[in-house]
């Protein structure tokens, strides 16, 4: 019941600025439309980010490297002070910690270092990307289509329940993911915005550079960069093969100076340990990781749940019109950017929903781009009333969506017992204090100034030498901190 008003009321708010949003577009001021769009966007995020925990799946590790990151930006560790034998295969209990690249993780460093280490500074750079990647899909749009397509394309992204989630940390690869979408995104609009007779050799450069951030974000998929050029580039205009070698060469060598020097150096400090992570990432293609497995039509429905359940009707008319236009540029480039991620992932035996969104915004493009070609061409028609129903539809089940997944109205949250402690026994955890048993070591090492926490109890001889090291070695038993006596 707490809940109940302060949804209902969020959700009049964002059904009255969607409004203005739509009135504007109507005056053609898609200026003011896109900025209220962009607010939409943050309301969500900043709603969806307001939780007062830690997510348990990866929220919780990613905000402890980060942590751990500020004192030392070169090393990631998660386990800082190593009691224990550890392994550094095992990214839930590894000293040395490469489960994710390090974009991501330096950018939450900074903002904790700048903010303070607490849940808005883990998030907010995850807020920021967000609204940034919702303008990009409209620049996107803009150069793809117009400025309507791009200004519905853009409120699409800003009410995805899945990426809102994503901003808040609620499901796992988080602000890693939020991370990796907007560095390929940025990449393909520098593309996008080289397709001209003579093309900037710069521009090829600093696509290379962001397809590099995104390597360095989520590693092998941010390569979905370079099929898609290709695709733009041999349907614009007559294909040159001088130009075409020069963009490439500039590609990759501006993905080679952003990515290689961090991959070469983790290489040389952590050599046992890079390798695991680079070849990991390619086994998740023929083995299944973590228990992610999934029947081989897994994508394909998943589609109707993180867009829309009419996005393959959307796509058929899309795919219909590649044949009858003759730029075919905007259909061939929009489409290499969806398929070919979806046979390739679906092809592979790990098989995750956030892999999707690495399609995001082409996926965003083609559903605004459906809804204005109903309008325009079969709204008037014979069956008036369906074509009706069916743009509403369209509005209305991304709506639905963003209901579920950002939890308006509340929801079911796992909340570690951690925070169920009180101020007063937090308070005796500090730099010479070692707690074990606990489930919640991740979430104590990170808001605590403890030395250590594990979930394993050790032997009375290891807990008795720390003691004569001077460390206050406490055991959680039943929500309360045990001083150990031997």
């Amino acid at each position: 019941m707490n809940q109940l008003w302060p949804g209902i009321c969020f959700l009049i708010s964002i059904g009255c600025l969607s409004y203005i949003a739509w009135r504007f577009m109507r005056r053609q001021d898609f200026k003011k439309a896109l900025i209220v769009v962009i607010i939409i966007g943050a309301v969500l995020r900043i709603i969806g980010a307001t939780d007062s925990h830690l997510h348990a799946w990866d929220e919780r590790y990613h905000a402890l490297v980060a942590k751990n990151l500020i004192e030392h930006p070169l090393t990631p560790t998660l386990h800082e002070h190593p009691i224990l034998k550890f392994d550094n295969d095992n990214w839930v209990g590894s000293n040395i910690w490469l489960g994710k690249p390090a974009v991501p993780l330096w950018l939450m460093s900074g903002s904790i270092a700048i903010f303070g280490n607490n849940l808005l500074a883990v998030r907010l750079p995850s807020i920021l990307l967000g609204l940034l990647a919702v303008w990009l899909t409209f620049l996107i749009g803009r150069k793809l289509f117009d400025e309507r397509t791009a200004l519905l394309g853009a409120y699409f992204h800003a009410i995805n329940g899945l990426i809102i989630e994503l901003v808040g940390g609620r499901v796992s690869s988080d602000h890693v993911e939020v991370c990796f979408i907007v560095m390929v995104e940025i990449a393909i609009y520098l593309i996008i915005l080289n397709l001209k007779p003579k093309p900037s050799l710069k521009l090829s450069f600093f696509a290379g550079v962001f397809m590099g951030l995104a390597f360095l974000s989520k590693w092998y998929p941010a390569l979905i960069v370079l099929p898609v050029w290709l695709a733009f580039m041999v349907t614009y205009g007559k294909f040159n093969w001088r130009m075409f070698l020069k963009q490439g060469i500039l590609i990759l060598t501006g993905f080679a100076v952003t990515a290689l020097p961090w991959v070469f150096y983790m290489r040389a400090i952590y050599p046992d340990e890079m390798n695991a992570i680079l070849f990991n990432a390619l086994s998740a293609y023929s083995e299944t990781v973590e228990s992610h497995v999934a029947p081989f039509y897994y994508y394909f429905h998943k589609v109707l749940v993180i867009y829309s359940e009419l996005f393959y009707l959307a796509l058929g008319f899309f795919i219909y019109r590649l044949f009858k236009s003759e730029n075919k540029v905007t259909y061939v480039g929009l489409l290499v950017w969806i398929l070919l991620p979806m046979i390739i992932f679906t092809l592979a035996d790990t098989k995750r929903q956030t892999y999707l969104l690495i399609s995001a915004p082409a996926f965003f493009l083609i559903m605004s781009w459906f809804w204005f070609y109903v309008r325009d061409f079969y709204l008037n028609a014979r069956y008036k009333i369906v074509n009706g129903i069916l743009l509403t539809a369209m509005l209305v089940l991304p709506l639905r969506y963003m209901v579920e997944r950002a939890k308006l109205f509340g929801g079911d949250q796992r909340i570690a017992a951690y925070y169920y402690f009180s101020e007063e026994q937090l308070s005796i955890l500090d730099e010479k204090t070692i707690v074990f048993g606990t489930d919640d070591y991740v979430e104590m090492m990170f808001h605590t100034d403890v030395h250590a926490a594990y979930r394993k109890i050790p032997d009375e001889a290891k807990m008795t030498d720390l003691q004569a090291q001077g460390f206050k070695v406490l055991i959680v038993d039943n929500q309360q901190f045990i001083p150990f006596a031997p």
